[in-house]
């Protein structure tokens, strides 16, 4: 549980360190054992605080660092607060956040995912990618009207003579009855060269995704399904993307999830296809501890090969060129 570090702040954290082995992790198809980051959540801390300001208005901030816990350096290129960075209002006209934070196609394609989108691709799947995953310079909205939320958010690209230059915007709808929720979204980044595809300058692309997606609870089970459709117009790649997952609590300290992804891609008249599944067996040992055993699999053709074997697929999707990789972890997993 947070602690109070002030009367209106809260300070709290999350340390997720994992033991993985992985296959095919360089050309000439060896193995490899390391320490790393969380399966499914990144380590971090931050700070949060509220300010109630009569009248049915409250202030509120978000400060977040994520960290990696097997070498304490900062991550998100080194920034003190990469993850989040935002201040906001809440009121009756809705909630109004201001800065660094989550896209809205990430907030909205991860609640449809069972692991709302694996931490960082290790499991292999680059949804942030997709996504955005966090933007800075961002403005978001959202007002709910009983079961129906309603959401937009806009990024500023901050080009002087160029209003749209680098800029995002975005909108989503979601709707919740009883154990059914189901949500879209719909967002278009322009001038896009860092997703994992690793664009060079002269190909910076409009990107547009729409996703539609929804759970459904039912007992001990909450059930997942979604499809992601993203658009590379000037790099020329499109994807198409379906997943289904599930969450059981098996006892009450013993949870089993599972994701499965299928995706097809389509990149200068050439095809692929990537199929990803992911699963997790995690204990709670208390509210803020808990440990987890995590196997995953990821299968490539086609162009999907050629794709993650770039040198510009900087991350742990990159096959080296090999059509697939299995993937075992061990991890262990604190809040405060």
């Amino acid at each position: 549980m947070p602690c109070a570090a002030q009367a209106d702040v809260l300070l709290y954290g999350l340390i997720d360190t994992t033991l993985r082995f992985s296959t095919h992790e360089n050309t000439a198809g060896d193995s490899k054992w390391q320490m790393t980051d969380g399966a499914v959540s990144g380590s971090r801390w931050g700070l949060r605080g509220t300010e109630d300001l009569g009248g049915g208005l409250k202030a509120w901030y978000v400060l977040e660092s994520g960290f990696a816990p097997d070498s304490g350096v900062s991550l998100q290129g080194g920034r003190l607060f990469g993850r989040t960075a935002v201040i906001g209002v809440d009121g009756g006209f809705g909630k109004i956040a201001l800065g660094r934070q989550y896209s809205l196609a990430h907030e909205i394609i991860a609640s449809y995912d069972a692991t709302a989108i694996s931490n960082n691709a290790i499991a292999g799947y680059q949804g942030g990618s997709y996504t955005g995953l966090r933007y800075d310079n961002t403005i978001k909205y959202i007002k709910s009207f009983g079961g129906l939320q309603l959401a937009a958010a806009y990024t500023f690209g901050e080009v002087a003579g160029n209003f749209s230059g680098n800029n995002a915007v975005a909108g989503s709808v979601v709707y919740s009855a009883g154990p059914f929720e189901a949500g879209a979204v719909y967002q278009v980044t322009h001038d896009v060269s860092t997703a994992f595809f690793g664009l060079p300058a002269s190909q910076a692309s409009k990107q547009t995704v729409w996703a539609l997606g929804g759970t459904y609870k039912m007992g001990r089970t909450q059930y997942y399904l979604g499809y992601t459709n993203s658009r590379l117009d000037v790099a020329d790649y499109r994807n198409n993307v379906v997943y289904v997952g599930a969450k059981a609590n098996l006892t009450s300290a013993l949870v089993l999830s599972g994701q499965f992804y299928y995706d097809w891609l389509l990149h200068a008249d050439r095809g692929g296809k990537r199929l990803t599944a992911a699963a997790m067996l995690d204990y709670n040992f208390s509210k803020r501890t808990d440990v987890y055993l995590e196997v995953d699999y990821t299968n490539l053709r086609g162009e999907w090969i050629a794709l993650s074997s770039a040198p510009t697929f900087a991350n742990s999707g990159n096959t080296y060129g090999h059509g697939s990789r299995l993937g075992l972890m061990v991890g262990l997993r604190h809040k405060f």
